[in-house]
């Protein structure tokens, strides 16, 4: 959400995006026969991680945005993977970079993937690594790999070396 000049932008609480999160994941295997409403906490929101290290907050929200996406419907959980990839927000797009690499089927992973190996943030960057070396077995595209292996980041070149070894 952005904001007027002068006021200050919203964001939602660490605290208030998990319960969000965990309660798509409950309602999901219900949404068999109906959708669940939208979430207002999983909108591009800022999440303020509090007092919790931001690499610590992406990896928790990661983890829990990883089972709520294996349960959702395919289309929903596409949505809202990409819909992360795309924010504005580093902790959303490092969020969804950890998500990605646990193991569940998403429609699209790959092009969310590419698009996250090409951030400016060498943190995504390394999380993407890892995430596309756990889905390569899956069918992801190693091209990401073989990009990612000549980053000008020696942390996210020795990940994407790693993995196509």
């Amino acid at each position: 959400m952005r904001s007027l000049a002068g006021s200050r932008m919203s964001s939602v609480t660490l605290r208030r995006l998990l319960a969000a999160l965990t309660l798509t994941t409950a309602c999901a295997p219900a949404a068999s026969a109906a959708p669940c409403s939208e979430h207002p906490d999983l909108s591009d929101l800022e999440i303020d991680a509090e007092h919790i290290d931001k690499l610590d907050a992406a990896a928790a929200i990661g983890r829990q945005l990883a089972a709520a996406l294996s349960e959702m419907r395919p289309l929903g959980a596409t949505q809202l993977a990409s819909t992360w990839a795309l924010s504005e927000h580093q902790l959303r797009r490092l969020a969804v970079a950890h998500a990605l690499e646990w193991t569940f089927k998403l429609v699209g992973d790959d092009l969310i993937i590419d698009h996250l190996s090409r951030d400016p943030d060498r943190e995504i960057r390394k999380e993407v690594a890892r995430a596309a070396w756990v889905r390569r077995a899956a069918g992801g595209d190693p091209g990401v790999l073989a990009r990612l292996a000549e980053d000008p980041d020696p942390e996210v070149r020795a990940i994407a070396a790693r993995a196509t070894t």
